[in-house]
């Protein structure tokens, strides 16, 4: 059967033909992108597995800041303090310790209780967080942060669980007392499943005068090492605090990490071998094309350098595609998981832009390196040969 013919020539390639644009540009250009349809097929396939890698990148870049930003998601607090009872330090004598320990940014009072909300027969989490002078750095996502009375803020899984959204009133019963909180913001929230209502230590007072903290959440100074200041408060406390460090949740999904560093390089060895299956198809397709370009004149370094143009354009087409719709598609499937969770969405973090740049730059070069073979191929072949595979 006869092959389809080629597609004319634009005007716009005339006109670059004739401001002396390398042949092999032009004519790669043309190679790359014939027809629409034509077109859309070879970069939608390449640009498949290189939308699953840019996915795979946002996982693993939402793994990464919970390392790396652990403010982002929800835990500011490095290290937890508790003061041993009986016989432990007063409030003013706690705080006067903590004071003289190098590496602590900040020393927030806190409180945590069982509540229960009507409808329900479980209970949720209440808990009391700094003061409205010097409030807890929360992750708000949505809305904005507790600071006047009554305020507080709440984990997506407790908005699921009681069915409300930000800027409602929630009635609770704590310790056979009632409490009405009205919510003004969202927060990451990896603890509890995410069924955990914030205020301050200041709100819970309003029901309980004689409250003391339970406990003091400690942010540290940028580059602190946790185990240090762990390692200082001790010494100065004299073995009478108890020293928590918080939880890291991303310790619980090292499996995960190993597994999407695993898939990364599998679905990078899909694309290339996509990209070999793409560029052999078009230098098959082509042989007509190949026989006329001969024909005229073209050089086999002109045509060597037209296939492999052709095929570099077509996997920045698709790179560029691929990235866009993996970065966006990731980014949705990360915050509707935290959401499922009761975490919350936002915790998404997009790959850094040099990495997406990366990914581009590595499927062209890529692109570029399996094309030369065939392309060398190609251009020696004999006018004979070509004529042959042709009709």
């Amino acid at each position: 059967a006869a092959l389809p013919s080629a597609a004319p020539m634009t005007a716009l390639g005339r006109r670059a033909l004739g401001v002396r644009v390398p042949p092999a540009l032009v004519l790669g250009w043309r190679a790359a992108f014939p027809r629409r349809r034509r077109t859309l097929v070879p970069v939608l396939r390449l640009a498949l597995p290189l939308a699953l890698v840019t996915v795979a990148l946002v996982a693993w870049s939402t793994l990464d800041q919970f390392r790396s930003r652990p403010a982002a998601v929800g835990m500011p607090a490095a290290l937890t303090v508790r003061a041993q009872q009986p016989g432990g330090p007063s409030d003013t004598e706690l705080e006067k310790t903590l004071a003289a320990v190098p590496g602590i940014a900040a020393v927030h009072p806190g409180a945590e209780t069982a509540a229960l909300v009507p409808g329900q027969t479980g209970t949720i989490t209440l808990r009391g967080l700094g003061t409205a002078q010097d409030p807890y750095p929360s992750a708000v996502v949505e809305g904005r942060a507790a600071g006047g009375p009554d305020e507080a803020v709440a984990g997506q899984g407790l908005l699921d669980l009681l069915d409300v959204r930000v800027g409602d009133w929630v009635r609770m019963t704590v310790e056979g007392r009632p409490q009405i909180l009205h919510l003004v913001g969202r927060t990451i929230e990896p603890e509890s499943g995410g069924r955990v209502i914030t205020t301050t230590v200041d709100a819970l007072r309003e029901g309980d005068p004689q409250l003391r903290p339970g406990f003091h959440a400690l942010v540290l100074r940028e580059g602190a090492d946790p185990r240090a200041v762990s390692g200082a408060l001790a010494a100065a406390a004299g073995g009478s605090l108890e020293i928590r460090e918080t939880t890291d949740p991303a310790d619980r999904l090292a499996p995960a990490r190993a597994v999407i560093a695993a898939l990364i390089p599998v679905l990078a060895l899909i694309g290339l071998i996509e990209l070999l299956t793409l560029v052999g198809t078009g230098v098959r397709d082509r042989g007509r094309d190949l026989l006329a370009l001969k024909a005229i004149g073209l050089t086999p370094r002109q045509i060597g350098a037209m296939i492999v143009t052709a095929a570099g354009l077509t996997a920045l087409a698709a790179a560029a595609v691929g990235t866009a719709v993996g970065a966006l598609s990731g980014t949705w499937l990360v915050d509707a998981q935290g959401a499922s969770s009761g975490i919350g969405a936002g915790i998404a973090q997009s790959p850094p832009w040099w990495m997406l740049v990366s990914v581009i730059a590595g499927a062209v070069l890529g692109a570029v390196a399996a094309a030369t073979l065939p392309a060398t191929r190609a251009a020696r072949r004999r006018l004979a040969d070509s004529l042959s595979e042709t009709l």
